[in-house]
This record gives C-alpha cells, structure tokens and sequence, in this order.
C-alpha cells in the first residue's frame, strides 16, 4: 500500500528518485503510464496485471472505452528502479504531465502518482475544500 506525500526533483536526464517507503513494493519492476488529471501512474508489475485485465474487460465496441484502454496501454513504460532507487522517465510522459523539475510523488493506495508539483498544489487545495464540505453520503466501515 502506497501512502504519503513526497516532494522530489527530476534530474537532467528525466530521472526521479521514489520515496524509500515506497521502493520494496516496486523492486520487482513497475510499470508507468498516463494517469487522469494529468499526472503519472506507476503499479507495481503484479498490480499493473490486475490493471491490464480491467482494461480487456472494457467494451471494444464502444469508442471511449476503447480509446482509454488504447491510450493507457499505448503509453505504458515497464521500467526497473536503479540501485539508488531512480526511475527514467520518458520525454513523451514527462509531457503528458507537464514533468519539469519539482515533482510530487503522491501514494494512492495500490499505485503511486507522479504530479508536477504546482498542478498538485492546485488539485489538492480544491479537492481539501471540496473535502472539508463533504457529508460523506457513503460508508467507509466505521470510519
């Protein structure tokens, strides 16, 4: 389970170290892709099974569904972390991202997201807002 909220710089060659907390779960290898609100997604390999399965059961015969499945799977990068625990991340990735220079690396559960640090600062002040105001109108076992 990834968890947390790091900040991390990307190097001249488009490498980004990940947080120690998150390198024993992805040291059988990863695979990154584009993720919504445009940041990165990285899953462990085992997970990014369980991903590629979802993404068959969607519809061919409908066009949007079978545009997501294309463009995740047409962007997919495996990828092995380095001995100092870097990733190398592709040019046309850190585009879809806006992948400059100071990136947040977010935990969400079974994957981890990769955020150009401003477009995260933006999300997470709207959706901590939106939060505060929320009745919670599902049931999250006792929480």
């Amino acid at each position: 389970m990834f968890l947390g909220e790091y900040q991390h710089t990307l190097d001249s060659k488009g490498r980004l170290i990940l947080p120690s907390a998150f390198r024993e779960a992805l040291k059988e290898g990863l695979v990154m892709t584009v993720g919504v609100d445009r940041c990165l997604t990285v899953h462990p390999q085992h997970d990014w099974e369980r991903v590629a399965e979802g993404l068959r059961n969607l519809r061919t015969t409908d066009r949007r569904e079978r545009a997501f499945a294309r463009v995740m799977t047409s962007h997919a990068h495996p990828e092995e972390l380095d001995k100092q625990g870097r990733v190398t991340i592709p040019a046309r990735l850190r585009e879809y991202a806006h992948l400059e220079r100071d990136v947040t690396v977010v935990g969400a559960d079974s994957r981890v997201e990769l955020w150009s640090t401003p477009s995260w600062e933006a999300y997470r002040d709207q959706a901590m807002a939106e939060f505060a105001e929320t009745d919670a109108p599902f049931d999250l076992g006792g929480f």
